[in-house]
């Protein structure tokens, strides 16, 4: 008893000598805070190893699917076993085997290729604060994962195995930050066939006018079956889906400036009324125009 009265007393003779030696602080209303740690919310991991055709849900992946894919949260993906390529957005991605590639919140991505056997690991999470600006660098492409970053994914693994939320949030926050000095990954983006680059192209500065396959058709000089052939075939889905995918992302950044009307926008990314703009929106976003501006503003 008289020894953990002693040590009682020298626990808080050691807590008052540290009071004292604090000095004053600069600012009361500002001090220590971690939003500028990497810390993931609402994680799930799982893994993908063969392809599944299904249209939709995450229960699947696919390169003859022939859809965009696109989610709210973001998708951290490791090629742990195979090569194979992506479209994120308009550019075509190369994924080789050890290689890391981070998908934004309602990035558009579709698959292009796949092996017949592959081991890809996704963890997919949510982020708030300063910390989603860190992770800014992986729009420019994939990273390779060197022997630390490999060691500390196990680590997050570890974790995750045994349901430790904060732990396996530390985890893959101490992955991302080994990261960041990691080496590129060679061959990101694969350049399109001549004649699929000037279709992405023409769509993209003509957002406004007829993109209708007749009028694509005429403006590249060939027939439409043609056109939908060599598109398919290069770009791995259909040129209805990319001009409507496209037309949706650039909706989504005008709605995030938060000035133009939704009419305006709806005019300004080619479709042809309001409503159709809603249909077509809530049908990729499963939210309305408005709800994702409103949101989007929040999350500013």
């Amino acid at each position: 008893m008289m020894l953990q009265s002693s040590r009682k007393m020298s626990e808080t003779k050691q807590l008052i000598d540290v009071a004292h030696g604090l000095g004053q602080p600069k600012d009361y209303f500002s001090g220590l805070d971690w939003g500028g740690e990497i810390l993931p919310r609402e994680i799930v991991s799982f893994s993908r190893m063969a392809q599944d055709h299904r249209t939709s849900g995450w229960d699947g992946i696919s390169a003859k699917a022939g859809r965009y894919d696109q989610h709210a949260r973001y998708v951290f993906l490791i090629s742990l076993e195979g090569n194979g390529s992506m479209g994120v957005e308009t550019n075509t991605r190369q994924i080789h085997e050890g290689e890391a590639h981070l998908l934004f919140p309602h990035q558009i991505h579709y698959y292009v290729d796949l092996p017949d056997q592959f081991t890809w690991l996704y963890v997919t999470f949510e982020l708030e604060g300063p910390a989603r600006q860190i992770l800014e660098l992986w729009r420019e492409g994939g990273r390779k994962m060197d022997a630390k970053a490999q060691r500390l994914l196990l680590k997050f693994l570890s974790e995750y195995e045994k349901a430790d939320g904060l732990g396996a949030s530390i985890a893959l926050g101490r992955v991302f930050e080994a990261m960041e000095s990691a080496q590129p990954a060679q061959n990101t983006v694969e350049p399109d066939a001549d004649l699929v680059a000037q279709i992405k192209k023409h769509v993209m500065e003509n957002l406004e006018g007829d993109l209708a396959m007749p009028a694509l058709s005429k403006a590249m000089g060939v027939s439409e079956s043609y056109l939908r052939a060599v598109f398919r075939e290069g770009a791995g889905v259909s040129l209805g889906n990319f001009v409507r995918s496209v037309r949706l992302v650039r909706a989504t950044y005008l709605l995030e400036q938060g000035e133009l009307d939704l009419g305006v926008i709806a005019e300004r990314t080619g479709f042809g009324s309001l409503t159709s703009f809603t249909r077509a929106f809530r049908r990729m976003y499963e939210m309305t125009p408005s709800s994702y501006r409103k949101r989007s503003r929040i999350e500013a």
